[in-house]
Protein backbone atom coordinates (compact mmCIF):
# COMPACT_ATOMS: atom_id res chain seq x y z
CA UNK A 1 0.00 0.00 0.00
CA UNK A 2 1.36 3.45 -0.95
CA UNK A 3 1.97 6.15 1.66
CA UNK A 4 -0.96 8.10 0.18
CA UNK A 5 -3.31 5.16 0.68
CA UNK A 6 -2.11 4.76 4.25
CA UNK A 7 -3.08 8.40 4.96
CA UNK A 8 -6.48 7.86 3.36
CA UNK A 9 -7.12 4.59 5.22
CA UNK A 10 -6.03 6.02 8.57
CA UNK A 11 -8.37 8.98 8.10
CA UNK A 12 -11.38 6.96 6.91
CA UNK A 13 -11.07 4.30 9.60
CA UNK A 14 -11.48 6.89 12.37
CA UNK A 15 -14.65 8.53 11.05
CA UNK A 16 -17.85 8.40 13.06
CA UNK A 17 -21.12 7.65 11.33
CA UNK A 18 -22.88 10.77 12.62
CA UNK A 19 -21.88 13.98 10.80
CA UNK A 20 -18.54 12.58 9.60
CA UNK A 21 -19.08 9.47 7.49
CA UNK A 22 -22.63 10.62 6.71
CA UNK A 23 -21.24 13.88 5.39
CA UNK A 24 -18.16 12.58 3.59
CA UNK A 25 -19.62 9.62 1.74
CA UNK A 26 -21.93 11.68 -0.56
CA UNK A 27 -18.83 13.63 -1.66
CA UNK A 28 -17.38 10.36 -2.92
CA UNK A 29 -20.62 9.39 -4.66
CA UNK A 30 -20.74 12.75 -6.42
CA UNK A 31 -17.20 12.30 -7.65
CA UNK A 32 -18.09 8.79 -8.88
CA UNK A 33 -20.96 10.18 -10.96
CA UNK A 34 -23.93 9.04 -8.86
CA UNK A 35 -27.08 11.12 -8.75
CA UNK A 36 -27.98 11.46 -5.07
CA UNK A 37 -31.72 11.38 -4.33
CA UNK A 38 -31.67 11.54 -0.53
CA UNK A 39 -29.01 11.76 2.18
CA UNK A 40 -28.95 10.80 5.84
CA UNK A 41 -29.06 14.49 6.82
CA UNK A 42 -32.32 15.05 4.92
CA UNK A 43 -34.00 12.14 6.67
CA UNK A 44 -32.55 12.86 10.11
CA UNK A 45 -35.01 12.03 12.87
CA UNK A 46 -37.13 9.86 10.59
CA UNK A 47 -37.12 6.12 10.09
CA UNK A 48 -34.66 5.46 7.27
CA UNK A 49 -35.38 1.73 6.84
CA UNK A 50 -31.77 0.85 6.11
CA UNK A 51 -31.37 3.66 3.59
CA UNK A 52 -29.02 6.39 4.82
CA UNK A 53 -28.37 7.45 1.23
CA UNK A 54 -30.42 6.76 -1.89
CA UNK A 55 -28.79 7.33 -5.26
CA UNK A 56 -28.95 6.39 -8.93
CA UNK A 57 -25.85 5.14 -10.69
CA UNK A 58 -24.19 2.39 -12.69
CA UNK A 59 -22.32 -0.63 -11.39
CA UNK A 60 -19.04 -1.96 -12.82
CA UNK A 61 -20.87 -3.60 -15.73
CA UNK A 62 -22.52 -0.32 -16.75
CA UNK A 63 -26.00 -1.36 -15.61
CA UNK A 64 -28.02 1.38 -13.90
CA UNK A 65 -29.42 0.71 -10.41
CA UNK A 66 -31.30 2.39 -7.62
CA UNK A 67 -28.78 2.20 -4.77
CA UNK A 68 -29.61 1.99 -1.06
CA UNK A 69 -26.52 2.80 1.04
CA UNK A 70 -26.59 2.02 4.75
CA UNK A 71 -23.64 3.59 6.62
CA UNK A 72 -22.05 2.09 9.71
CA UNK A 73 -19.16 3.81 11.45
CA UNK A 74 -17.29 4.42 14.67
CA UNK A 75 -18.32 1.68 17.17
CA UNK A 76 -20.12 -0.20 14.39
CA UNK A 77 -17.38 0.17 11.80
CA UNK A 78 -16.44 -3.52 12.21
CA UNK A 79 -19.14 -6.13 11.58
CA UNK A 80 -19.04 -8.43 14.60
CA UNK A 81 -21.21 -11.10 16.19
CA UNK A 82 -22.48 -8.41 18.60
CA UNK A 83 -23.68 -5.72 16.19
CA UNK A 84 -24.78 -8.20 13.51
CA UNK A 85 -27.91 -9.28 15.37
CA UNK A 86 -28.41 -6.35 17.76
CA UNK A 87 -31.33 -3.90 17.53
CA UNK A 88 -30.72 -1.52 14.60
CA UNK A 89 -27.77 -3.73 13.78
CA UNK A 90 -26.41 -4.97 10.47
CA UNK A 91 -28.95 -7.74 9.83
CA UNK A 92 -31.96 -5.62 10.76
CA UNK A 93 -30.78 -2.73 8.56
CA UNK A 94 -30.36 -5.00 5.54
CA UNK A 95 -33.80 -6.59 6.03
CA UNK A 96 -35.47 -3.17 6.37
CA UNK A 97 -33.75 -1.90 3.24
CA UNK A 98 -34.94 -4.92 1.30
CA UNK A 99 -38.51 -4.99 2.62
CA UNK A 100 -39.30 -1.25 2.35
CA UNK A 101 -39.15 0.10 -1.17
CA UNK A 102 -38.41 3.74 -1.88
CA UNK A 103 -40.52 5.50 -4.50
CA UNK A 104 -40.55 9.07 -5.74
CA UNK A 105 -43.26 10.02 -8.23
CA UNK A 106 -41.30 13.13 -9.23
CA UNK A 107 -38.52 10.88 -10.61
CA UNK A 108 -40.43 8.30 -12.73
CA UNK A 109 -37.33 6.46 -13.96
CA UNK A 110 -36.33 5.78 -10.36
CA UNK A 111 -39.27 3.48 -9.65
CA UNK A 112 -38.51 1.21 -12.60
CA UNK A 113 -34.83 0.62 -11.80
CA UNK A 114 -33.54 -2.58 -10.17
CA UNK A 115 -32.32 -2.14 -6.58
CA UNK A 116 -28.89 -2.73 -5.14
CA UNK A 117 -28.30 -2.59 -1.37
CA UNK A 118 -24.87 -1.67 -0.01
CA UNK A 119 -23.56 -1.82 3.55
CA UNK A 120 -20.83 0.82 3.88
CA UNK A 121 -18.55 0.52 6.91
CA UNK A 122 -15.10 1.93 7.57
CA UNK A 123 -13.92 -1.29 9.21
CA UNK A 124 -13.79 -5.01 8.41
CA UNK A 125 -15.98 -8.11 8.57
CA UNK A 126 -14.70 -10.12 11.54
CA UNK A 127 -13.89 -13.76 10.78
CA UNK A 128 -16.10 -15.18 13.56
CA UNK A 129 -19.26 -13.74 11.95
CA UNK A 130 -18.30 -14.22 8.30
CA UNK A 131 -19.97 -17.63 7.77
CA UNK A 132 -23.24 -16.37 9.30
CA UNK A 133 -23.12 -13.14 7.34
CA UNK A 134 -22.30 -14.80 4.01
CA UNK A 135 -25.04 -17.41 4.54
CA UNK A 136 -27.59 -14.71 5.27
CA UNK A 137 -26.68 -12.71 2.15
CA UNK A 138 -26.74 -15.76 -0.14
CA UNK A 139 -30.26 -16.67 1.09
CA UNK A 140 -31.74 -13.18 0.89
CA UNK A 141 -30.22 -11.82 -2.32
CA UNK A 142 -29.64 -12.89 -5.88
CA UNK A 143 -26.27 -12.26 -7.45
CA UNK A 144 -25.68 -8.51 -8.02
CA UNK A 145 -28.33 -7.29 -5.59
CA UNK A 146 -26.05 -6.70 -2.59
CA UNK A 147 -22.58 -5.29 -1.98
CA UNK A 148 -20.43 -4.56 1.06
CA UNK A 149 -17.92 -1.68 0.96
CA UNK A 150 -15.42 -2.01 3.80
CA UNK A 151 -12.38 0.11 4.75
CA UNK A 152 -10.27 -1.38 1.97
CA UNK A 153 -12.92 -0.71 -0.69
CA UNK A 154 -13.46 2.81 0.64
CA UNK A 155 -9.73 3.47 0.65
CA UNK A 156 -9.44 2.37 -2.98
CA UNK A 157 -12.46 4.46 -4.03
CA UNK A 158 -11.38 7.62 -2.22
CA UNK A 159 -7.83 7.22 -3.51
CA UNK A 160 -9.05 6.74 -7.08
CA UNK A 161 -11.83 9.32 -7.30
CA UNK A 162 -10.70 12.01 -4.88
CA UNK A 163 -7.04 11.80 -3.91
CA UNK A 164 -5.08 10.16 -6.70
CA UNK A 165 -7.23 11.52 -9.51
CA UNK A 166 -7.29 15.10 -8.37
CA UNK A 167 -5.96 16.13 -4.98
CA UNK A 168 -2.75 14.09 -5.04
CA UNK A 169 -2.46 13.70 -8.80
CA UNK A 170 0.66 15.88 -8.96
CA UNK A 171 3.80 15.67 -6.84
CA UNK A 172 3.50 19.24 -5.50
CA UNK A 173 -0.03 18.71 -4.17
CA UNK A 174 1.09 15.44 -2.64
CA UNK A 175 4.01 17.12 -0.88
CA UNK A 176 1.95 20.07 0.38
CA UNK A 177 -0.82 17.83 1.69
CA UNK A 178 1.61 15.74 3.72
CA UNK A 179 3.40 18.82 5.08
CA UNK A 180 0.05 20.28 6.13
CA UNK A 181 -0.79 17.20 8.18
CA UNK A 182 2.69 17.09 9.74
CA UNK A 183 2.72 20.75 10.84
CA UNK A 184 -0.99 21.14 11.52
CA UNK A 185 -0.58 21.38 15.29
CA UNK A 186 2.79 23.17 15.30
CA UNK A 187 2.98 26.40 17.29
CA UNK A 188 2.87 29.54 15.11
CA UNK A 189 2.32 27.50 11.92
CA UNK A 190 0.96 29.88 9.26
CA UNK A 191 -0.66 27.15 7.11
CA UNK A 192 1.29 28.27 4.05
CA UNK A 193 1.45 24.70 2.71
CA UNK A 194 -2.31 24.31 2.97
CA UNK A 195 -2.93 27.65 1.24
CA UNK A 196 -0.62 26.74 -1.63
CA UNK A 197 -2.40 23.38 -1.91
CA UNK A 198 -5.77 25.12 -2.27
CA UNK A 199 -4.36 27.58 -4.81
CA UNK A 200 -3.11 24.68 -6.95
CA UNK A 201 -6.58 23.12 -7.07
CA UNK A 202 -8.00 26.30 -8.60
CA UNK A 203 -5.10 26.62 -11.03
CA UNK A 204 -5.89 23.14 -12.34
CA UNK A 205 -9.56 24.04 -12.89
CA UNK A 206 -9.74 25.42 -16.43
CA UNK A 207 -13.37 24.60 -17.13
CA UNK A 208 -16.33 24.13 -14.81
CA UNK A 209 -18.46 21.63 -16.65
CA UNK A 210 -19.31 18.14 -15.48
CA UNK A 211 -16.74 16.09 -13.64
CA UNK A 212 -14.17 18.88 -13.26
CA UNK A 213 -16.57 20.98 -11.21
CA UNK A 214 -17.59 17.99 -9.09
CA UNK A 215 -13.97 17.09 -8.38
CA UNK A 216 -12.99 20.64 -7.46
CA UNK A 217 -15.69 21.09 -4.82
CA UNK A 218 -15.37 17.50 -3.64
CA UNK A 219 -11.67 18.13 -3.09
CA UNK A 220 -12.22 21.41 -1.25
CA UNK A 221 -14.86 19.83 0.97
CA UNK A 222 -12.67 16.83 1.63
CA UNK A 223 -9.73 19.07 2.56
CA UNK A 224 -11.93 20.96 5.03
CA UNK A 225 -13.21 17.70 6.48
CA UNK A 226 -9.75 16.19 6.88
CA UNK A 227 -8.36 19.31 8.58
CA UNK A 228 -11.43 19.37 10.82
CA UNK A 229 -10.93 15.73 11.70
CA UNK A 230 -7.24 16.05 12.62
CA UNK A 231 -7.85 19.34 14.45
CA UNK A 232 -10.33 17.53 16.69
CA UNK A 233 -7.81 14.76 17.25
CA UNK A 234 -5.19 17.37 18.22
CA UNK A 235 -7.76 19.04 20.50
CA UNK A 236 -7.10 22.34 18.70
CA UNK A 237 -9.84 23.61 16.38
CA UNK A 238 -8.02 26.82 15.49
CA UNK A 239 -6.35 25.07 12.55
CA UNK A 240 -9.71 23.96 11.16
CA UNK A 241 -11.17 27.44 11.65
CA UNK A 242 -8.24 29.08 9.86
CA UNK A 243 -8.16 26.63 6.95
CA UNK A 244 -11.92 26.59 6.37
CA UNK A 245 -11.99 30.40 6.33
CA UNK A 246 -9.26 30.48 3.70
CA UNK A 247 -11.09 27.94 1.53
CA UNK A 248 -14.39 29.84 1.75
CA UNK A 249 -12.81 33.21 0.93
CA UNK A 250 -10.62 31.84 -1.86
CA UNK A 251 -13.57 30.02 -3.42
CA UNK A 252 -15.82 33.08 -3.30
CA UNK A 253 -13.07 35.25 -4.86
CA UNK A 254 -12.79 32.64 -7.65
CA UNK A 255 -16.57 32.72 -8.12
CA UNK A 256 -16.59 36.53 -8.35
CA UNK A 257 -13.58 36.63 -10.68
CA UNK A 258 -15.26 34.27 -13.13
CA UNK A 259 -18.75 35.75 -12.59
CA UNK A 260 -20.16 32.41 -11.52
CA UNK A 261 -22.29 33.83 -8.67
CA UNK A 262 -25.51 33.27 -10.61
CA UNK A 263 -24.74 29.68 -11.62
CA UNK A 264 -27.02 27.58 -9.43
CA UNK A 265 -24.86 24.44 -9.51
CA UNK A 266 -21.81 26.37 -8.27
CA UNK A 267 -23.73 28.19 -5.53
CA UNK A 268 -25.18 24.87 -4.41
CA UNK A 269 -21.67 23.42 -4.07
CA UNK A 270 -20.40 26.58 -2.38
CA UNK A 271 -23.11 26.30 0.27
CA UNK A 272 -21.73 22.85 1.11
CA UNK A 273 -18.38 24.49 1.86
CA UNK A 274 -20.17 27.01 4.07
CA UNK A 275 -21.96 24.19 5.85
CA UNK A 276 -18.64 22.50 6.62
CA UNK A 277 -17.34 25.79 7.95
CA UNK A 278 -20.45 26.14 10.09
CA UNK A 279 -19.81 22.71 11.61
CA UNK A 280 -16.25 23.76 12.41
CA UNK A 281 -17.25 27.08 13.98
CA UNK A 282 -20.06 25.37 15.86
CA UNK A 283 -17.64 22.84 17.35
CA UNK A 284 -15.17 25.63 18.20
CA UNK A 285 -17.66 27.79 20.09
CA UNK A 286 -19.38 24.83 21.70
CA UNK A 287 -15.99 23.98 23.18
CA UNK A 288 -14.72 27.47 24.06
CA UNK A 289 -17.70 29.70 24.82
CA UNK A 290 -18.65 28.16 28.21
CA UNK A 291 -15.17 29.12 29.45
CA UNK A 292 -14.77 32.36 27.49
CA UNK A 293 -18.02 33.79 28.84
CA UNK A 294 -17.24 33.42 32.54
CA UNK A 295 -15.53 36.27 34.40
CA UNK A 296 -12.22 36.97 32.62
CA UNK A 297 -12.68 33.72 30.74
CA UNK A 298 -10.42 34.86 27.89
CA UNK A 299 -7.62 35.81 30.29
CA UNK A 300 -4.79 33.33 30.64
CA UNK A 301 -3.14 33.23 34.04
CA UNK A 302 -0.25 31.31 32.52
CA UNK A 303 0.39 34.25 30.19
CA UNK A 304 1.92 36.30 33.05
CA UNK A 305 3.29 39.65 31.73
CA UNK A 306 2.21 38.91 28.15
CA UNK A 307 -1.46 39.15 29.14
CA UNK A 308 -1.41 42.94 29.07
CA UNK A 309 -1.18 42.40 25.31
CA UNK A 310 -2.44 38.85 24.90
CA UNK A 311 -5.74 39.37 26.72
CA UNK A 312 -7.09 42.19 24.50
CA UNK A 313 -5.70 40.50 21.38
CA UNK A 314 -7.52 37.30 22.27
CA UNK A 315 -10.71 39.18 23.12
CA UNK A 316 -10.99 41.13 19.88
CA UNK A 317 -10.17 38.11 17.72
CA UNK A 318 -12.76 36.07 19.59
CA UNK A 319 -15.43 38.76 19.17
CA UNK A 320 -14.76 38.92 15.42
CA UNK A 321 -15.08 35.15 15.05
CA UNK A 322 -18.21 35.11 17.21
CA UNK A 323 -19.97 37.76 15.11
CA UNK A 324 -19.28 35.78 11.94
CA UNK A 325 -20.45 32.55 13.58
CA UNK A 326 -23.70 34.23 14.57
CA UNK A 327 -24.20 35.37 10.98
CA UNK A 328 -23.50 31.84 9.74
CA UNK A 329 -26.12 30.51 12.10
CA UNK A 330 -28.65 33.05 10.85
CA UNK A 331 -27.74 32.26 7.24
CA UNK A 332 -28.71 28.61 7.63
CA UNK A 333 -31.73 29.35 9.84
CA UNK A 334 -33.07 31.68 7.15
CA UNK A 335 -33.83 28.62 5.06
CA UNK A 336 -36.94 28.29 7.25
CA UNK A 337 -38.07 31.73 6.04
CA UNK A 338 -39.80 32.36 9.35
CA UNK A 339 -39.07 35.85 10.67
CA UNK A 340 -39.95 34.99 14.27
CA UNK A 341 -37.42 32.16 14.39
CA UNK A 342 -34.64 34.36 13.01
CA UNK A 343 -35.46 37.14 15.47
CA UNK A 344 -35.49 34.69 18.37
CA UNK A 345 -32.09 33.30 17.38
CA UNK A 346 -30.58 36.78 16.95
CA UNK A 347 -31.83 37.91 20.36
CA UNK A 348 -30.29 34.84 21.99
CA UNK A 349 -27.06 35.52 20.14
CA UNK A 350 -26.97 39.13 21.31
CA UNK A 351 -27.58 38.05 24.89
CA UNK A 352 -24.61 35.66 24.67
CA UNK A 353 -22.38 38.38 23.21
CA UNK A 354 -23.42 40.80 25.97
CA UNK A 355 -22.50 38.14 28.53
CA UNK A 356 -19.08 37.64 26.92
CA UNK A 357 -18.26 41.36 26.72
CA UNK A 358 -19.42 42.13 30.25
CA UNK A 359 -17.21 39.36 31.65
CA UNK A 360 -14.06 40.25 29.70
CA UNK A 361 -12.64 43.74 30.19
CA UNK A 362 -10.07 43.00 27.51
CA UNK A 363 -12.84 43.55 24.94
CA UNK A 364 -12.74 47.25 25.89
CA UNK A 365 -8.99 47.83 25.52
CA UNK A 366 -7.94 48.11 21.86
CA UNK A 367 -4.16 48.03 21.43
CA UNK A 368 -3.96 47.88 17.61
CA UNK A 369 -5.53 50.42 15.29
CA UNK A 370 -7.26 47.68 13.27
CA UNK A 371 -9.18 46.69 16.37
CA UNK A 372 -11.62 49.12 14.79
CA UNK A 373 -12.75 46.08 12.73
CA UNK A 374 -14.22 43.93 15.55
CA UNK A 375 -15.49 47.07 17.31
CA UNK A 376 -17.41 48.10 14.19
CA UNK A 377 -18.59 44.54 13.51
CA UNK A 378 -20.07 44.42 17.00
CA UNK A 379 -21.61 47.87 16.64
CA UNK A 380 -23.19 47.02 13.26
CA UNK A 381 -24.46 43.65 14.51
CA UNK A 382 -26.33 45.32 17.37
CA UNK A 383 -27.54 48.29 15.29
CA UNK A 384 -29.84 46.34 12.98
CA UNK A 385 -33.20 48.07 13.35
CA UNK A 386 -35.19 44.95 12.38
CA UNK A 387 -34.86 43.47 15.87
CA UNK A 388 -33.40 46.32 17.91
CA UNK A 389 -34.26 46.13 21.62
CA UNK A 390 -33.75 48.75 24.29
CA UNK A 391 -31.39 46.25 25.88
CA UNK A 392 -29.29 46.34 22.71
CA UNK A 393 -29.21 50.14 22.66
CA UNK A 394 -28.11 50.25 26.31
CA UNK A 395 -25.40 47.67 25.71
CA UNK A 396 -23.88 49.14 22.55
CA UNK A 397 -23.91 52.61 24.09
CA UNK A 398 -22.09 51.34 27.19
CA UNK A 399 -19.71 49.40 24.95
CA UNK A 400 -18.64 52.41 22.88
CA UNK A 401 -18.16 54.50 26.02
CA UNK A 402 -16.24 51.57 27.51
CA UNK A 403 -13.88 51.61 24.51
CA UNK A 404 -13.25 55.31 25.15
CA UNK A 405 -12.45 54.56 28.80
CA UNK A 406 -10.14 51.73 27.69
CA UNK A 407 -8.23 54.07 25.37
CA UNK A 408 -7.93 56.67 28.14
CA UNK A 409 -6.67 54.09 30.66
CA UNK A 410 -3.95 52.80 28.33
CA UNK A 411 -2.97 56.35 27.34
CA UNK A 412 -2.77 57.47 30.98
CA UNK A 413 -1.07 54.38 32.43
CA UNK A 414 1.04 53.19 29.49
CA UNK A 415 1.62 56.41 27.56
CA UNK A 416 0.49 54.96 24.26
CA UNK A 417 -2.44 54.67 21.89
CA UNK A 418 -3.15 51.76 19.51
CA UNK A 419 -0.28 51.14 17.07
CA UNK A 420 -1.26 52.46 13.63
CA UNK A 421 0.42 49.78 11.53
CA UNK A 422 -0.71 46.92 13.78
CA UNK A 423 2.81 45.69 14.52
CA UNK A 424 2.21 43.48 17.50
CA UNK A 425 5.93 42.98 18.13
CA UNK A 426 6.29 46.70 18.86
CA UNK A 427 3.30 46.66 21.20
CA UNK A 428 4.83 43.71 23.09
CA UNK A 429 8.20 45.45 23.30
CA UNK A 430 6.62 48.69 24.54
CA UNK A 431 4.53 46.82 27.11
CA UNK A 432 7.43 44.71 28.38
CA UNK A 433 10.16 47.39 28.60
CA UNK A 434 7.96 50.46 29.27
CA UNK A 435 10.21 52.19 26.71
CA UNK A 436 8.68 53.46 23.48
CA UNK A 437 10.29 51.73 20.47
CA UNK A 438 11.55 54.19 17.90
CA UNK A 439 9.31 52.67 15.19
CA UNK A 440 6.14 52.65 17.33
CA UNK A 441 3.52 54.85 15.65
CA UNK A 442 0.42 56.23 17.35
CA UNK A 443 0.55 59.76 15.98
CA UNK A 444 -2.21 58.81 13.52
CA UNK A 445 -5.34 56.76 14.04
CA UNK A 446 -8.30 55.40 12.11
CA UNK A 447 -9.81 53.78 15.20
CA UNK A 448 -10.14 57.06 17.10
CA UNK A 449 -11.62 58.78 14.02
CA UNK A 450 -14.30 56.10 13.75
CA UNK A 451 -15.16 56.23 17.46
CA UNK A 452 -15.49 60.00 17.24
CA UNK A 453 -17.92 59.75 14.33
CA UNK A 454 -20.00 57.09 16.10
CA UNK A 455 -20.38 59.47 19.06
CA UNK A 456 -22.67 61.52 16.82
CA UNK A 457 -25.22 58.69 16.91
CA UNK A 458 -25.35 58.85 20.71
CA UNK A 459 -25.26 62.66 20.83
CA UNK A 460 -22.36 62.20 23.28
CA UNK A 461 -21.14 65.76 23.81
CA UNK A 462 -19.24 65.00 27.04
CA UNK A 463 -17.39 62.04 25.55
CA UNK A 464 -16.46 64.15 22.52
CA UNK A 465 -14.94 66.81 24.74
CA UNK A 466 -13.02 64.20 26.77
CA UNK A 467 -11.74 62.63 23.57
CA UNK A 468 -10.76 65.99 22.15
CA UNK A 469 -8.94 67.10 25.29
CA UNK A 470 -7.09 63.89 26.12
CA UNK A 471 -6.68 61.73 23.03
CA UNK A 472 -6.57 63.75 19.83
CA UNK A 473 -3.84 66.28 20.56
CA UNK A 474 -1.19 66.14 17.82
CA UNK A 475 -2.89 63.11 16.27
CA UNK A 476 -3.61 62.88 12.57
CA UNK A 477 -7.13 61.45 12.34
CA UNK A 478 -7.75 59.28 9.30
CA UNK A 479 -10.55 57.41 7.54
CA UNK A 480 -9.74 54.78 4.90
CA UNK A 481 -11.88 54.76 1.76
CA UNK A 482 -11.85 51.93 -0.81
CA UNK A 483 -10.79 53.02 -4.30
CA UNK A 484 -13.61 51.47 -6.33
CA UNK A 485 -12.59 53.53 -9.36
CA UNK A 486 -9.19 51.91 -9.96
CA UNK A 487 -9.60 48.51 -8.31
CA UNK A 488 -12.08 45.66 -8.25
CA UNK A 489 -12.49 46.10 -4.51
CA UNK A 490 -15.19 43.48 -4.11
CA UNK A 491 -13.04 40.70 -5.53
CA UNK A 492 -9.78 41.83 -3.93
CA UNK A 493 -11.26 42.08 -0.44
CA UNK A 494 -11.71 38.28 -0.56
CA UNK A 495 -8.16 37.64 -1.75
CA UNK A 496 -5.65 39.55 0.36
CA UNK A 497 -4.94 42.40 2.76
CA UNK A 498 -5.56 45.63 0.88
CA UNK A 499 -3.23 48.62 1.11
CA UNK A 500 -2.87 50.45 -2.20
CA UNK A 501 -6.58 49.87 -2.79
CA UNK A 502 -7.43 52.46 -0.12
CA UNK A 503 -7.10 56.24 -0.14
CA UNK A 504 -7.05 58.14 3.14
CA UNK A 505 -9.20 61.05 4.29
CA UNK A 506 -7.21 62.99 6.91
CA UNK A 507 -8.01 65.80 9.31
CA UNK A 508 -5.72 67.04 12.07
CA UNK A 509 -8.01 69.48 13.90
CA UNK A 510 -11.42 68.93 15.45
CA UNK A 511 -14.09 71.61 15.73
CA UNK A 512 -14.33 73.19 19.17
CA UNK A 513 -18.02 72.43 19.62
CA UNK A 514 -19.67 69.04 19.38
CA UNK A 515 -22.60 70.49 17.43
CA UNK A 516 -20.23 71.80 14.78
CA UNK A 517 -18.55 68.40 14.62
CA UNK A 518 -21.91 66.64 14.14
CA UNK A 519 -22.81 68.93 11.28
CA UNK A 520 -19.43 68.29 9.67
CA UNK A 521 -19.74 64.51 9.98
CA UNK A 522 -23.29 64.42 8.63
CA UNK A 523 -22.23 66.47 5.64
CA UNK A 524 -19.56 64.00 4.62
CA UNK A 525 -20.36 62.17 1.42
CA UNK A 526 -20.40 58.42 1.18
CA UNK A 527 -21.41 55.98 -1.53
CA UNK A 528 -23.30 52.80 -0.74
CA UNK A 529 -21.79 50.17 -3.02
CA UNK A 530 -24.06 47.51 -4.47
CA UNK A 531 -22.14 44.30 -3.85
CA UNK A 532 -22.72 41.27 -6.04
CA UNK A 533 -21.98 39.27 -2.90
CA UNK A 534 -24.89 40.86 -1.02
CA UNK A 535 -27.22 40.52 -3.99
CA UNK A 536 -26.76 36.74 -3.94
CA UNK A 537 -27.43 36.57 -0.20
CA UNK A 538 -23.85 36.18 1.08
CA UNK A 539 -23.25 39.52 2.82
CA UNK A 540 -21.85 37.62 5.80
CA UNK A 541 -18.79 36.78 3.69
CA UNK A 542 -17.74 40.44 3.84
CA UNK A 543 -17.61 40.12 7.63
CA UNK A 544 -15.28 37.14 7.26
CA UNK A 545 -13.10 38.93 4.70
CA UNK A 546 -12.61 41.99 6.92
CA UNK A 547 -11.75 39.77 9.91
CA UNK A 548 -9.45 37.37 8.08
CA UNK A 549 -7.44 39.82 5.99
CA UNK A 550 -7.71 42.74 8.45
CA UNK A 551 -9.10 45.10 5.82
CA UNK A 552 -10.60 48.28 7.23
CA UNK A 553 -14.40 48.40 7.17
CA UNK A 554 -15.64 50.94 4.64
CA UNK A 555 -17.08 54.28 5.93
CA UNK A 556 -20.53 53.85 4.38
CA UNK A 557 -21.21 51.05 6.88
CA UNK A 558 -21.46 53.46 9.84
CA UNK A 559 -21.99 56.81 8.09
CA UNK A 560 -25.31 55.70 6.66
CA UNK A 561 -26.46 55.02 10.24
CA UNK A 562 -25.28 58.50 11.25
CA UNK A 563 -27.21 60.01 8.35
CA UNK A 564 -30.42 58.39 9.64
CA UNK A 565 -30.12 59.83 13.16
Amino acid sequence: MSSNNIIVQEYLSSLKEDKELDYLFPILLNAMGYRIIQTAKESKGQSQYGKDIIAVGKDDTGKKFKWYFELKGYQDRDITDLNYSSKDGIRESIIEAKDTAFKDCSIPVLNDLPTKIVIVHNGVLKSNIRPTFDGFISREFKEGEFERWDIYQLTDLFSKYIFSEYLLADNESNRLFKRTLVFLDAVDYNFIDFKQLVEIQFEKTIKIKGRTLQKLFATLNLLSSIIFHYSKENNNLIAAKECSSFIVLKTWAWILKNRYEKKRIIIKEFKKLLNTQYLIYNAYFKKTFPIASIENGLFSENGTFFESVGYPLRCFDYVSDLIYYCQLRIFFSNSFKIKQITELIRNKQKDKIIELINNNRGCLRPILDNHSIPILQLFLFFSDRKDLRQKDVDFITAYIFGIIDGLLIIKTRRGRLPELYNRINLVIEFSATKIRPEEYCDESSMLISIILEILCIFNAKNSYEIFKNHLTEKINLQIAHPNFKDFDIEQEMFEHHMDEEYYVESFSQLPESFEEFKIKVKSKEFTIHNYRTDKEGFSLLRTLAHSYYKNEIFPDEWRRIISET
